[in-house]
């Protein structure tokens, strides 16, 4: 039996294969892996994926209650039964790979806990040794890596790597798991309007924010900024805390991780914790009053200001360049 499996729910599409699939080629590095395909019925097609992909094993566990369902809260059990199913699975350290994203990376924890395995979340690298699987995951905001070793598993992770490369002959073992465990009912929603007028921070190409230098009055313009750029509206732990802004809106290693083309950050002094929730890859454009500030040593570009003075103008500057 393998040590690499990779599990992939079918009602999240061929995307989520495709990416689970690019994972685990690249960990197993032309070695054996095995997939673990869920549903409610068995898809040939995404059992040709996977076997073109390099799986020498493909497990199709069905379970007629799942229908088109994609909650991790749901398929948690039905998974965790697959994997009972599977000879071997809990020897030798195995390693399961979930396709990567905010969906693969719920499953993954949940499994961890159904399981009692070792959840490794979000990983930048991952290998096997022969006793264990050795990992890395991204700390504040890129700036730094944690090394993690699992010396008894199983490990569930998710891993970005891209397509797979697909062979355009192949052949596989495919079995069929029939699975009959109880499921958990899907979490009823109670949907409700935020009032807020700006889009959700995860996403955005341009983030305007707020820290403690900025008051209430400083936040009014920093929306009508970010109105009038299509951007949206974030804002430090200070600034959240003392109200000007709503939890959701909150960037840093508490709050929400954003990848904008550009993050303009005025009265943002630029501690580790904020930082940690902005991409390296994003171009900061600091205002601050105080030269000093940490901020201006990640900055691309920086300005020494009062944002009093600097808001007012750059919104006079918008208008008149925005017809009518």
């Amino acid at each position: 039996m393998s040590r690499l499996l990779a599990v992939i729910p079918q009602a999240w599409g061929a995307q989520a294969l495709e990416a689970a699939l690019g994972a685990a080629q690249q960990v197993s590095a032309g070695g054996a892996f095995a997939v673990v395909l869920v549903s409610s019925q068995p898809s040939a097609a995404y059992a040709q994926l996977a076997t073109r992909a390099g799986a020498q094993l493909v497990y199709q566990a069905m379970h007629e209650a799942l229908g088109e369902c994609d909650e991790p809260q749901v398929l948690v059990a039905a998974v965790a039964e697959a994997l009972r199913a599977i000879p071997r699975l809990g020897s030798e350290v195995p390693l399961v790979l979930l396709p990567p994203g905010p969906q693969g990376e719920e499953l993954a924890a949940l499994l961890a806990d159904y399981l009692d395995g070792q959840a490794l979340g979000r990983c930048v690298a991952l290998r096997l040794e022969d006793d264990a699987v050795l990992a890395e995951r991204s700390a504040w905001g890129g700036r730094m890596r944690l090394a993690l070793r699992v010396g008894n598993g199983p490990a569930f992770a998710c891993l970005r790597a891209g397509r797979p490369q697909l062979e355009a002959e192949a052949s596989a073992d495919i079995f069929n798991l029939e699975l009959h465990g109880r499921l958990p009912k899907a979490l009823a929603l109670d949907k409700r309007e935020s009032g807020q007028r700006l889009p959700p921070l995860e996403g955005a190409k341009l983030v305007v924010s707020g820290g403690r230098g900025v008051n209430e009055q400083g936040f009014a313009l920093l929306e009508e900024l970010a109105l009038g750029l299509g951007a949206t509206l974030g804002g430090s732990l200070p600034a959240v805390d003392a109200g000007m802004v709503p939890v959701l809106r909150q960037v840093g290693v508490s709050g929400k991780f954003v990848s904008p083309q550009i993050y303009l950050a005025v009265g943002i002094s630029g501690t580790l914790q904020h930082l940690a929730g902005v991409s390296l890859d994003s171009c900061i454009v600091a205002v601050n009053q105080d030269p000093e500030a940490d901020i201006f040593k990640v900055a691309s570009l920086g300005i020494v200001a009062p944002w009093e003075t600097f808001l007012p103008a750059l919104l006079a500057g918008l208008r008149q360049s925005v017809p009518g």
